[in-house]
């Protein structure tokens, strides 16, 4: 029988700069962990706003330390925190996310479960939240693609011993891409990160410009200095990652240029959109009409409720009359006799009917209904 593992231990650093407003949930979330010995590191860098460090102090505990430092940068206050860690694991959480309730357990139990020495870190699946929508389903572990682009959130579980030998992020990269380069650092090492395909973080967009739409408005800049860091490990993989580019760009129909420059299939989604709001008018008017037939049709059936209620009012009336009640009641003891005896009965009642008809005249009525064809 195999033995039961003891829970993970493990620090979250939560940098914070002018998010008092959300820090309180993150800190939850990461106190909320199951299955896991957790402890929390808020480091409140320079806010400059009124609340932000009376926030922070308000989530200060037995398993929270809080730390006001002048303003440094994100990966500044991200190993600062670091240096307060203790446990097996370290995460980083933006002061404006939060985190599953298994997001430490169930990482922590992939690392163990690949029983590799070079696995560094797990990661998972990123939740979008309030101005995002959706989940970024992040691809496995791929050495040549990490070093194209990023591949999974900077909220992953990390060892503390290969975060420490890492050295933390590089506290120069103050615009962004600081986590991206962390990994190729990995990567260099012959590390690697096991996913978990599962949505155990939330990223939350709050605003209508993110540090992410700020980062990538600086690409070209910020991966110029990451190639420039790791030159030799491009320069040795050159042949490779030309080769595995040249791959994608014709995989997702890239290659064919437009005299702009862009790629065709992307030019023409980007005529698609310019004309979307002609099209979205269009929907807009087809959706009105409908709704116009559809006031009708509650008008309609509005209309036969009416009648329908006023048929069974008037038939109640009617059930209700003396009159009716008799002959339904001499109906019901007609049946109830033996068949001799209603046979004889039923004489003066069938006679009854047809003096009445001749009386009303009736009888004479079709007669010269009957003679007109003649």
């Amino acid at each position: 029988m195999k033995a039961q593992m003891p829970d993970p231990t493990a620090t979250i650093v939560i940098p914070c700069f002018n998010h008092g407003r959300f820090v309180g949930e993150a800190v939850a979330s990461c106190l909320a962990q199951v299955d896991a010995d957790v402890r929390v590191v808020v480091v409140n860098d320079g806010s400059t706003d009124e609340m932000t460090a009376d926030q922070c102090d308000a989530v200060k505990g037995e398993r929270v330390e809080v730390i006001h430092q002048a303003n440094a940068g994100l990966p500044a206050a991200r190993n600062r925190g670091a240096e307060h860690a203790s446990g097996t694991y370290i995460a980083i959480l933006d002061a404006d996310d939060w985190l599953e309730p298994t997001f430490v357990s169930r990482l922590a139990g992939a690392i163990e479960e690949a029983d590799d020495d070079r696995v560094s870190h797990a990661y998972c699946q990123e939740q979008l939240r309030d101005k995002a929508d959706g989940i970024w389903r992040v691809p496995a572990w791929d050495d040549e693609l990490m070093l194209i682009t990023n591949l999974h959130p900077v909220t992953a579980l990390i060892k503390r011993a290969c975060f420490d030998e890492l050295g933390g992020f590089d506290e120069a990269m103050t615009l962004g891409y600081e986590d991206w380069e962390l990994w190729i650092r990995c990567v260099e090492r012959g590390w690697r990160g096991e996913r978990v395909r599962a949505p155990l973080f939330n990223w939350r967009r709050h605003s209508d410009v993110t540090m992410v739409m700020e980062a990538v408005e600086r690409h070209d800049e910020l991966v110029s200095y990451i190639v420039e860091k790791h030159r030799g490990l491009y320069q040795s993989r050159a042949e490779a990652l030309f080769l595995r580019c040249n791959s994608m760009l014709r995989q997702f129909d890239c290659n064919w240029l437009d005299e702009s420059g862009e790629p065709h299939s992307i030019r023409h989604y980007k005529i698609m959109a310019a004309e979307w709001p002609a099209v979205h008018e269009q929907l807009e008017a087809a959706r009105r009409h409908v709704e116009v037939l559809l006031k009708d049709r509650e008008t309609w059936e509005g209309h036969a409720h009416y009648w329908k209620d006023a048929y069974d009012r008037l038939h109640t009336d009617y059930e209700r009359m003396t009159v009716i009640r008799l002959h339904h009641r001499m109906h019901q003891v007609m049946r109830a006799l033996p068949a001799p005896m209603r046979s004889v009965l039923s004489l003066p009642m069938r006679a009854a009917r047809a003096l009445a008809g001749k009386g009303s005249g009736r009888g004479a009525g079709k007669a010269s209904q009957r003679g007109s064809g003649g």
